[in-house]
């Protein structure tokens, strides 16, 4: 692995693809609980839309460490401002495949005291 920064880059995977999802698209939970907790009550956002998307990956067939591995968090799109969540993955049409897959029908909220309610299951 070749360090960058603080982001590992598998470089003996060179054939495979980079590809983004944005966070919004897989999710609508906010980045953190109403309550104090600092450091550790933070990024939920991230946490919700990696799940989603390989949960989806995974109801496709694709297999995690052979198919498709998560890499990293980015920002991309037209402007380079919305949040995306990056995988690599071993094959070019997984890109599409979960790109028409993924849905974010579920809405999770927060209570004021740090309950966490599905409001809207998908």
């Amino acid at each position: 692995m070749e360090k960058m920064g603080h982001i590992q880059y598998m470089k003996n995977n060179r054939n495979w693809k980079e590809i983004e999802i944005f966070q919004e698209d897989a999710t609508t939970r906010m980045g953190h609980l109403p309550i104090g907790g600092g450091a550790l009550n933070a990024s939920y956002t991230v946490v919700d839309a990696v799940a989603n998307i390989c949960a989806v990956a995974g109801n496709l067939g694709m297999k995690y460490g052979r198919d498709f591995i998560w890499s990293h968090v980015g920002y991309g799109g037209r402007t380079l401002d919305k949040e995306t969540v990056c995988l690599l993955v071993k094959e070019e049409k997984y890109k599409t495949f979960l790109h028409l897959s993924l849905q974010n029908k579920h809405k999770i909220e927060h209570t004021q005291n740090g309950e966490i309610l599905i409001t809207k299951e998908g």
